[in-house]
């Protein structure tokens, strides 16, 4: 078989699947085109500095559009996300998160992180990151969710991570960023899950972290990637030069225009569509607690784009994992992940509306329930009229 008839099988399932995985977003055909342009087999490495022994611009010929394209990126990037130096670069969320660690830390500095078992990112545990670049793991106390001041104070971290793969809700970042300035601690933030949110003013006070770091492909509708924001020109020009020939080699061009593309596309509805988000996620969480799917953490539930299933009662009252709920849903064409988590990111970008959220709340109930509901789920796919919401913003499409 030839492999694009594969991709081809794949593109024409998902388009007829809701799409509601926490850590996925859609492309708009725009962003797709440049993802899939001639850039995608070409280099360009700005250096501006002597390359065994003669001063060279770009290490690469033909470049003029691919620098052009980056220059963009950034200039847009920095627009929307409200940082002054941004770089568009990394090629996953996780070599950002790396490319910051290296630039902000030494060997034996100790991080703290939010634990995987309480949500945080498994890359920051022990036997990841830390243990590669020689760094020490500290698990946090946690107080509301996050690293509690005192045990800051107490434990003495150089650098607090902040952001989660399981974030319902934005921190109250005053008393991390007190408690880390008493003791010249460093505050970055894995902005990995609500990076789309951060314009419409998800998260307060987080220009006062040091950097903000994380994927282009969750919360914001770009291409999988990375990106690093922030506001100190030395630390941006230290965190330029650990990316190439340290954490990563040649960034990949098309991705960058297909994010600077996605940026573009994005920018007319960037602060309203965090609260959009928000708006569906709690419409959805509310009505599917009420219909006896128990939802954390009721009576707020959530402000980002996830919600998260009580997978206890999910057990005792429909007797079923996650994984089992994900395995039912997309027999019925609901796709979610298998650890218990509903997103709301790609049907809000597609504009499904508050209404629809609860229409899809009692789907999935009956789905549980042993029902069929392959033609309701067939309907609301239709009802989507192929644009997104930046789209419909951008008549030169």
């Amino acid at each position: 078989m030839q492999p694009l008839n594969i991709v081809l099988k794949h593109d024409r399932y998902r388009a007829n699947v809701l799409n509601m995985q926490a850590s996925e977003n859609y492309l708009s055909p725009s962003v797709r085109r440049a993802l899939a342009s001639d850039m995608a087999s070409r280099y360009s490495m700005v250096f501006d500095s002597e390359v065994h022994g003669v001063f060279v611009h770009n290490v690469y010929g033909g470049t003029k559009y691919e620098e052009e394209i980056v220059e963009l990126a950034e200039k847009l990037a920095m627009k929307v996300f409200g940082f002054s130096h941004t770089n568009v670069k990394p090629l996953s969320g996780h070599i950002a998160a790396m490319t910051v660690l290296i630039t902000l830390a030494k060997r034996g500095s100790k991080i703290m992180a939010i634990p995987p078992e309480r949500g945080g990112y498994d890359g920051y545990y022990q036997p990841y990151l830390p243990d590669m670049l020689g760094l020490e793991y500290i698990p946090p106390a946690l107080n509301d969710g996050i690293p509690d001041p005192d045990h800051i104070l107490k434990t003495r971290p150089d650098i607090i991570i902040l952001g989660a793969s399981y974030i319902l809700f934005p921190y109250d970042l005053k008393p991390i960023l007190n408690a880390a300035a008493e003791i010249d601690a460093v505050v970055i933030y894995d902005a990995s899950h609500v990076l789309g949110f951060l314009p419409s003013g998800f998260q307060n006070d987080i220009e006062k972290c040091a950097v903000v770091y994380g994927s282009t492909h969750k919360s914001f509708p770009g291409p999988q990637g990375g990106i690093i924001l922030t506001n100190q020109s030395e630390l941006a020009n230290k965190i330029d030069k650990n990316l190439t020939w340290r954490t990563q080699d040649n960034f990949h061009v098309n991705r960058v225009a297909a994010l600077a593309q996605a940026l573009w596309v994005f920018e007319p509805v960037a602060g309203e569509y965090g609260k959009m988000v928000s708006e569906n996620s709690y419409a959805l969480a509310k009505t599917l607690d009420e219909l006896g799917l128990k939802i954390k953490y009721p009576p707020h539930y959530t402000r980002s784009h996830q919600v998260i299933v009580d997978e206890h009662y999910l057990l005792e009252r429909f007797n079923m994992t996650p994984p089992e709920m994900s395995k039912i849903l997309e027999k019925n064409g609901i796709v979610i992940d298998a650890v218990g988590r509903i997103g709301t990111a790609e049907l809000t970008w597609k504009g499904y509306t508050v209404e629809d959220m609860e229409h899809i709340a009692h789907i999935i109930v009956s789905a549980l329930k042993g029902e069929n509901v392959k033609t309701q789920v067939k309907n609301l796919v239709k009802k989507w009229d192929g644009k997104t919401l930046g789209e419909k913003f951008r008549e030169d499409i």
